[in-house]
């Protein structure tokens, strides 16, 4: 993959960051991940977001391709947009980062999830689905990292499982339980299991976000993953 263009300045160059949305669904992503979009700006990214698959491809084989992808909705588990989903993990594969998030979680098929990572070489699939309390696991980010990001919190969202520790940002401990309004406490620790989670794929990464309400310290998290704090 090709290095970004160097601003005129000759300061560091601006990182290109490719949002996806392919359904209506997507529509909620501002409302939900409004901090997200700050950081991103707050980065002094430049920000594109690609709607249809046409666009969504054209962008992607631009040169430099996108070196943060983030995938809001998803379409890209549906055989129709299979092709989308194929160019993606080719500017991953070359060194991009790309993040699940938004409404994914929310909308896609459990049973879509297997084969849908499979085709990046991932073993992942779709795990529990409830609120709990996780823990930052600051192995998986990095020390340096580990220190910007919350230590623990709850969120409401779609594990995967079959996730190796090293992939798993945060995860469920003993102190986790079933956080509910309606059935009581009981312990919610599954190993093996993340809401957020980050694993290579060839030369470049990718990211899973199951959180389903956009909690304001997932996407911190998202920033980090997508390597904009700043």
């Amino acid at each position: 993959m090709m290095k970004p263009k160097m601003p005129i300045d000759g300061s560091k160059p601006l990182p290109r960051v490719l949002l996806i949305s392919l359904s209506r669904e997507s529509s909620f992503f501002g409302d939900l991940y409004g901090e997200l979009l700050t950081g991103i700006r707050r980065a002094k990214a430049t920000m594109q977001e690609a709607k249809s698959p046409e666009a969504a491809i054209h962008v992607l084989r631009t040169n430099p391709a996108p070196v943060i992808i983030i995938i809001t909705d998803q379409a890209l588990t549906l055989k129709e947009h299979a092709h989308v989903w194929n160019a993606i993990l080719t500017s991953v594969r070359q060194g991009s980062t790309a993040v699940i998030t938004g409404s994914f979680s929310s909308f896609a098929r459990p049973s879509d999830l297997k084969p849908f990572f499979s085709k990046a070489g991932l073993p992942w699939e779709a795990g529990t689905y409830m609120r709990t309390t996780v823990a930052l696991n600051p192995e998986a980010p990095g020390t340096d990292l580990a220190r910007h990001l919350p230590l623990k919190y709850s969120q409401k969202a779609l594990f995967l499982k079959n996730v190796a520790p090293s992939e798993s940002w945060y995860m469920t401990n003993a102190d986790s339980v079933l956080e509910s309004h309606v059935f009581a406490p009981q312990s919610a620790n599954t190993p093996g299991e993340s809401p957020i989670v980050l694993g290579r794929v060839g030369e470049g990464r990718l990211g899973y976000v199951g959180d389903v309400n956009g909690e304001d310290s997932t996407q911190v998290v998202v920033v980090a993953m997508c390597g904009l704090l700043v």
